[in-house]
């Protein structure tokens, strides 16, 4: 009792001293706010690095908090504008709808549709207690915020009793085998592209089967308690009943590419016209803006805020035309003579097409004097190519995103497709394997029928992504499917056509 009125003492002096001094009194209220403000921002941070340690768990658990606190000082702020009187309950109602929104919607949606009538069902029966309660028949009308709660909790409840798969997903699935001739593999050479990588790019076109022969490919089925993974020693092995292939990187140094480097491609005629398809793979498609903060908790939200994923299927489709001898840059390969048309360069989700006469054009634009800028990678290796009447595209790859562009960008790079930053593409850092290609360059393998066969034939995804609530959580974007699984692959010629961004 003593120390309580030796503190109310104190208390009540340093209000007298307040009292007296009124002309610093707003300094000093202003002055205890903003100690109090970095008090609660440093608990956050402290919060934020806690929690982070927890995996995806302590994620949702910091985006919980975090919303919480909003949602309640939010209503706090609001109650006397709203007329509310003090027994309105702002805490329960602030968690039961950041509960609702971070846990019951995300979990409802993946687990359609029993999730979304278990969400659903609730709200409904506290709709029949509210019309009750209207007509004046005495019924209870519990809050709106326990209905939320109940609702939740049995979505919570089917994700924990629902078996992960069912028996028949465990029985294992071969793919086909391959056909190992390279078909046309005279014509996949003469109009390879030339890639050029940003100056600050990690990765590099990995070569499947060597990474399969290296150990590092594994295959995996995601459970309840955790992922099941067994490594995949040779490529007529995989299991087509796995979930996806997880592929490791290549030991540095990793710049460029060496000999675990390669792409791939395939071949397909319609008409006179032939689509001669490349397709190369990444090992990860980091976040191409702030990764660090709009994948970090509370903002991640694959794929919205969010678009790093791991695995990164990439390329584009070189149209071929039949040709006369006198016609420039008409190759004659294989017994046909035939020249580039159309390329259709690969750009997030869209496949953006150029005339090879404008790409031609635009190419030699750049050899003249005020390019002197570009550096002697441009000079010696890049626009000579381009210029000699070549046959080969030059892909420019965007840091992270890996998506191709005809043309390089230095500075304040953005997405053809869409009004988006973009990652630098200055074609700074040329690939080993633009000069001599012996062995880099390999076939989709395909069935003697010409169907997809081994790991071109997986139909589960070529990347993992851990995630939490039967997949409403999840630390990244979904993974990318294999070649013959996207629209490139069945439909080359495509219908989408976008000629080249004169500003760029």
């Amino acid at each position: 009792m003593r120390v309580r009125a030796e503190t109310q003492k104190l208390v009540e002096r340093v209000r007298a001293t307040v009292a007296r001094l009124p002309e610093h009194g707003r300094a000093v209220r202003i002055l205890t706010g903003i100690l109090l403000f970095g008090l609660a921002f440093a608990v956050l941070v402290s919060l934020n690095v806690l929690l982070r340690a927890g995996g995806l768990w302590g994620d949702l658990a910091f985006a919980v908090v975090v919303t919480t606190a909003v949602l309640w000082g939010l209503s706090r702020a609001t109650r006397p504008l709203l007329g509310r009187s003090k027994r309105f309950r702002a805490f329960p109602r602030a968690v039961a709808a950041t509960l609702l929104g971070l846990i019951g919607v995300p979990v409802a949606i993946v687990t359609r549709p029993v999730g979304a009538v278990l969400l659903v069902a609730p709200f409904l029966a506290w709709a029949v207690l509210l019309v009750r309660h209207l007509r004046r028949t005495g019924a209870p009308l519990p809050p709106l915020w326990a209905a939320s709660l109940v609702a939740v909790g049995l979505v919570l409840a089917f994700v924990a009793v629902r078996p992960s798969f069912s028996s028949t997903d465990r029985v294992p699935r071969a793919v086909p085998a391959a056909q190992l001739e390279e078909v046309d593999a005279d014509v996949a050479e003469r109009f390879r592209p030339l890639l050029f990588f940003d100056s600050a790019e990690q990765r590099y076109p990995l070569d499947i089967e060597d990474a399969i022969a290296d150990g590092r490919v594994e295959m995996c089925r995601g459970g309840l308690r955790g992922d099941d993974c067994r490594n995949l020693e040779t490529a007529g092995a995989i299991d087509d009943s796995f979930d996806y292939l997880e592929v490791s990187d290549a030991p540095p140094p990793r710049r460029g590419g060496d000999s675990g480097s390669a792409y791939y491609y395939r071949i397909l005629r319609e008409g006179r016209d032939v689509y001669v398809d490349y397709w190369w793979f990444y090992s990860r498609n980091p976040s191409p803006v702030a990764g660090e903060v709009f994948c970090g908790p509370g903002l991640r939200t694959p794929p919205f805020t969010c678009q790093e994923h791991s695995g990164d299927w990439e390329g584009l489709t070189m149209v071929l035309e039949p040709c006369g001898s006198e016609s420039a840059g008409c190759a004659s390969v294989s017994g046909e003579r035939l020249r580039p048309a159309v390329v259709r360069y690969g750009q997030h989700e869209h496949v953006v097409e150029y005339e090879w006469t404008e790409l031609e054009r635009r190419w030699r634009s750049l050899q003249r004097p005020t390019s002197a800028a570009l550096g002697p990678v441009w000079a010696e290796s890049v626009l000579p190519a381009a210029a000699a009447g070549g046959t080969s595209a030059l892909v420019f790859v965007a840091r992270n995103s890996h998506a191709f562009y005809p043309f390089a960008c230095f500075r304040s790079c953005r997405q053809e497709t869409r009004d988006l930053p973009e990652g630098r593409f200055d074609g700074g850092q040329p690939w080993t394997h633009n000069g001599s290609c012996e062995g880099c360059l390999k076939p989709l393998p395909v069935t003697t029928t010409g169907e997809p066969a081994l790991w071109s034939a997986f139909s589960g995804r070529w990347g993992a992504q851990r995630c939490i609530l039967g997949g409403a959580y999840c630390d990244l974007a979904g993974a990318p499917s294999g070649p013959a699984l996207q629209g490139r692959y069945r439909d080359p010629g495509g219908d989408e056509r976008v000629g080249p961004d004169e500003s760029s």
